[in-house]
């Protein structure tokens, strides 16, 4: 047996797409598509927002309707076939939504966890600040609290069913009851 193998970074998030490609989330070097054949890469420094402070990793990929995707921050991202581009980035970046709470300089612009319900709207997780909801117009937030007190929120995720329930620090699996989510329980 040889020596372990050094994985110089860690892999946070695989997702499916549409087309069949599978995308890898990583810190801290970005997220890849593999298409099979190769892989193509979006760096690090264009899909965080905390350059200078260490990253979060992307732990979250989303296609919404448009096909457009979403890495767990406040931009969305168009991907192409880099040959139809003719250039060596196969996706652009686009503003989108800025910070959840509408505010300039908002500390709600990257994500732990992001999911698409059957309606396509896009749910987005933060780590203390609740659920926020996005329709491709207006963006809705969703206290997540015990005893008046804001839970800590790992992840979101949508059942063959279409319920959304989340994941959370301490406090188990809450389930989305169709105004707010509410702790599960059986």
């Amino acid at each position: 047996m040889g020596p372990p193998h050094y994985n110089p970074f860690g892999v946070y998030s695989i997702y499916k797409d549409i087309k069949g490609n599978i995308w890898f989330g990583t810190n801290p070097v970005g997220v890849c598509r593999y298409d099979g054949e190769s892989f193509e890469w979006i760096t690090e420094e264009d899909v965080t927002e905390f350059r200078n402070e260490g990253a979060n990793g992307v732990r979250s990929i989303t296609e919404d309707k448009n096909g457009d995707f979403w890495f767990n921050t406040e931009y969305r991202y168009s991907v192409y076939d880099s040959t139809t581009l003719k250039s060596t980035n196969f996706y652009t970046r686009h503003e989108s939504i800025g910070g959840l709470d509408g505010k300039k300089e908002s500390d709600l612009d990257e994500y732990l966890s992001t999911v698409k319900d059957n309606n396509n709207n896009l749910w987005f997780v933060t780590y203390l600040d609740g659920v926020w909801k996005y329709d491709g117009s207006k963006i809705t937030h969703y206290a997540v609290q015990e005893h008046s007190k804001q839970i800590a929120i790992f992840s979101i995720y949508k059942d063959n069913k279409g319920d959304l329930w989340l994941g959370t620090h301490e406090n188990g699996a809450y389930i989305f009851n169709g105004t707010g989510f509410e702790e599960f329980t059986k």
